[in-house]
């Protein structure tokens, strides 16, 4: 597929890191401090922006499919180079993390921590890109790094089925075939009582819709010209609306995924075009972007290294400024240090051999 840009992207990508790491980075053992009113105060905040992981979804659907769609109208489309390409993109760092998880962590578990847990993770599972299906039936794993790995074994189940797919129709008529996905998602969530994104099915409402947004996209549909023509007040409806049924949920949760992940898609075409309320216009949001794929993944390996250092070996007492900020801000820290000595020593040469094809 052609290399192509979109302006205001990377900036979503950072704003759905950092909701993500909000969520996982506050913690305490703490009885006291768990019961502390402004600890329960910051962490439901992080929590209710911990909406990450599902826009990270609604972005992997628009870009797949619209770029798809470009190359298949262009007569570029190789579902072998497409493979490829994912894979070039998304195993160096993965594989890393289970490196570390199943090999690196168990060494680390009996120099730090209680070793007397056991890993309940199964190897090949992880191995194989089936880790959200373990979660779901095992729980989240012992070893840090393992449990982001859930999303991108989703992700990567995507990638394969999709183009495969795409291949039985015509791009103009793979509307429906978004829309045959995106109703099986809703109802088999809906009547297999599926609640948990950690579920492919579940997921793929977030990963259709974001190409049902692709799809009319590329087409300069009526809808998107609307979006085109609308104010800046549209974002911020739509961030709202999809504030509103992240954290309220008082719809059943295959319908909160389609509204959500409907806000999310207005919010993703009006930054591709807008010149008012640019996210591409925050430096720091923008610039940070291509390095989220590294950030999301070494984000808990991060999280568990400030921890072990301030609670095992320096053995601090526990206090809120510990708990809520510099824990907080030193895991984020060593994540950004761990996503880009990743991505420039490891993922742009295999990134390099990708843009080849």
């Amino acid at each position: 597929m052609q290399r192509i840009h979109f302006k205001g992207l990377d900036a979503i990508r950072t704003i759905a890191f950092i909701s993500t790491f909000l969520a996982h980075s506050i913690s305490t053992q703490s009885i006291e401090l768990s019961n502390n009113s402004i600890f329960i105060t910051v962490t439901e905040i992080a929590t209710l922006y911990g909406f990450g992981v599902p826009v990270f979804f609604v972005l992997s659907g628009f870009l797949i499919t619209f770029l798809m769609i470009k190359d298949r109208e262009n007569g570029l489309f190789s579902i072998r180079n497409f493979y490829i390409k994912r894979i070039l993109r998304i195993w160096p760092a993965y594989y890393i993390v289970i490196i570390f998880g199943f090999l690196i962590f168990p060494f680390l578990q009996n120099l730090f921590l209680d070793n007397s847990k056991i890993e309940n993770a199964t190897v090949w599972m992880y191995i194989g890109f089936l880790s959200n299906f373990d979660q779901i039936y095992n729980g989240l794993p012992l070893g840090a790094g393992l449990g982001p790995t859930w999303s991108v074994s989703v992700e990567e189940q995507f990638y394969l089925f999709w183009p495969l797919l795409f291949l039985v129709v015509k791009p103009k008529y793979f509307i429906y075939l978004i829309l045959s996905v995106l109703t099986f998602s809703l109802l088999f969530s809906q009547f297999g009582n599926i609640r948990s994104q950690s579920h492919t099915a579940f997921s793929m409402i977030f990963l259709s819709v974001g190409s049902l947004f692709g799809y009319l996209y590329y087409y300069n549909t009526f809808s998107i010209r609307t979006i085109h023509k609308l104010g800046w007040w549209v974002m911020i409806l739509a961030f709202a609306v999809s504030c509103a049924f992240y954290w309220i949920k008082i719809i059943p949760s295959p319908l909160y995924g389609l509204f959500f992940s409907i806000a999310w898609g207005v919010i993703i075409i009006f930054q591709i075009h807008t010149t008012k309320l640019d996210l591409s216009k925050i430096k720091f949001l923008e610039r940070n972007g291509k390095y989220t794929y590294g950030l999301y993944l070494y984000h808990s390996i991060a999280i568990f290294i400030i921890h072990s250092l301030f609670r095992k070996i320096l053995k601090m007492e526990e206090s809120l400024s510990l708990i809520l900020l510099i824990i907080p801000i030193s895991s984020l820290i060593l994540s950004f240090i761990f996503a880009r000595v990743s991505y420039w020593l490891i993922e742009s040469k295999f990134l390099n051999l990708k843009r080849k094809l």
